[in-house]
């Protein structure tokens, strides 16, 4: 049963309209990350992470048996190009700086952009919880005592909720590095903390590996803009070491910066179905290899047949598509 959302005029703070941009951006914030139906930040990441364990699996079953099937080398380059290509194209998603996008980096620029929000009241106290957890924890302590109770279940959510509220604090506490004894409604998570999230980003080759799609993936890019990635060698554990990174910003954002939990021992999705399922099996038989290589012969036939009819086309009067363009002028 999912908790109640309390009302800006039902949560412990001070600053009703500071609180009031805070939730909204809050909530924004939390569906790029988790919700969003079709670009939620954590889907990428954990699809990244099951492509990329599926294939290095296969890859372990090709490397234990030179005469597996998989080391056909169709298979293998299909194998092989597909996973670098949707890979890298997932880490440029989450770099990705434009404004109609979601990605990482997006969420970390406005994030910053708002760092005057993030108080230690709207940190916790954004949704019902009390600043003064203490005085909670004492008074239901005494109810308890009063009515005999030695073992209760505690509220997590609302103004009854002193446990999380604590906790709150203490996670507060440790990204600031103020006291317990110093804690103030007005304090502020330090604008470090958003600039090292943004270096981890800088630093993890995320940009490069975007840049890399850009001239040789996405795009056909000219023989300068090439030169400048030339040298970037493309290796699984690059991309896995970008991935990791990005997942540990995800991580720092969701979990500690939002206080809203995050992925941690989950990254991976769990299989809903048997994942070696027939890889023990024959992949052709003898009579399979001869339909194929019929298969082979015909689609090759029909491939090189796009080029027929070329010549006849020459005198096209309405959309010319090579040669003499009348709408251009010229002889």
């Amino acid at each position: 049963m999912a908790s109640r959302t309390y009302s800006i005029e039902e949560c412990d703070v001070l600053d009703k309209r500071s609180l009031q941009v805070f939730r909204a951006k809050r909530a924004t914030w939390l569906a790029w990350i988790d919700s969003d139906k079709e670009h939620a930040i954590w889907d990428v990441l954990s699809s990244m992470i099951w492509t990329d364990v599926s294939f290095r699996s296969l890859a372990e079953i090709a490397k234990a048996n030179e005469t597996s099937a998989l080391n056909n080398r169709l298979l293998m380059e299909s194998l092989l190009n597909g996973h670098v290509a949707t890979q890298i194209l997932a880490v440029r998603r989450l770099v990705d700086g434009r404004k109609d996008v979601i990605s990482i980096k997006k969420l970390l620029e406005e994030m910053t952009k708002n760092i005057n929000l993030f108080t230690r009241e709207n940190y916790v106290c954004h949704d019902g919880l009390p600043f003064e957890y203490t005085k909670i924890r004492d008074r239901i302590d005494e109810e308890n005592l009063s009515r005999r109770i030695t073992l209760s279940w505690g509220d997590t959510s609302g103004p009854n909720a002193w446990s999380t509220s604590a906790r709150a604090h203490e996670q507060f506490d440790s990204l600031t590095g103020i006291a317990p004894n110093n804690r103030k409604r007005e304090d502020r998570l330090p604008k470090s903390l958003f600039e090292k999230l943004q270096k981890w980003m800088e630093e993890s080759g995320g940009f490069e590996l975007a840049e890399w799609s850009h001239a040789y993936l996405a795009h056909a890019g000219r023989p300068e803009s090439r030169a400048k990635v030339a040298e970037l060698k493309i290796t699984l554990d690059k991309i896995s070491g970008v991935t990791r990174t990005l997942a540990r910003v995800t991580e720092a954002a969701s979990a500690y910066l939002l206080f809203a939990g995050g992925r941690s021992g989950s990254l991976m999705p769990v299989e809903q179905f048997n994942q070696f399922e027939n890889l023990e099996q024959p992949f052709l038989t003898a009579e399979d290899v001869e339909k194929i290589e019929g298969c082979w012969d015909r689609l090759s036939t029909e491939r090189d047949s796009y080029l027929d009819g070329v010549e006849s086309d020459r005198d096209c009067q309405e959309s010319c598509v090579w040669g003499h363009n009348p709408a251009a002028g010229g002889g």
